[in-house]
């Protein structure tokens, strides 16, 4: 088992719907490659975390990173794991898009308190909860 984090910047322009055609597709094709992860949005920049056989997460992350839509794709953990973070989400994504709430918009209305899985790794909580923590940029 793999786990690879990394952040990146959107090109101007993306729209929320063009966000979420991507993470439909990403869904989809991630069940079919057993890969489990996260997505969070902060205005423009992502954090994303996948899972998954090595093999097929590199696949997943090189197609990433030939994407148009974003720049700046920056790997910040690539490691062997014993276990997944992340074992009941294709993909699951968070926005923080409210500068003044830092409002989430929840995919398939999970409740607040299931954010994070509890059990998850706790270097890999904390990176991610300072990026949802992180004043949100607007384009």
């Amino acid at each position: 088992m793999y786990r690879l984090v990394y952040v990146s910047t959107a090109k101007d322009g993306i729209s929320p719907d063009q966000i979420g055609d991507i993470l439909n597709v990403s869904q989809s094709n991630n069940h079919e490659r057993l890969i489990t992860g996260f997505l969070a949005h902060n205005g423009r920049h992502f954090m994303q975390a996948l899972e998954g056989e090595r093999e097929e997460v590199l696949d997943v992350y090189a197609r990433i990173n030939a994407d148009p839509r974003h720049f700046g794709v920056v790997q910040i953990i690539g490691e062997t794991i014993a276990g997944r973070a992340f074992p009941d989400w294709a993909m699951n994504y968070f926005r923080v898009d409210d500068p003044r709430g830092h409002t989430m918009v929840i995919r398939h209305d999970d409740p607040i308190d299931s954010l994070l899985p509890k059990d998850m790794p706790r270097e890999l909580l904390h990176l991610f909860t300072r990026f949802l923590d992180i004043e949100p940029v607007t384009a």
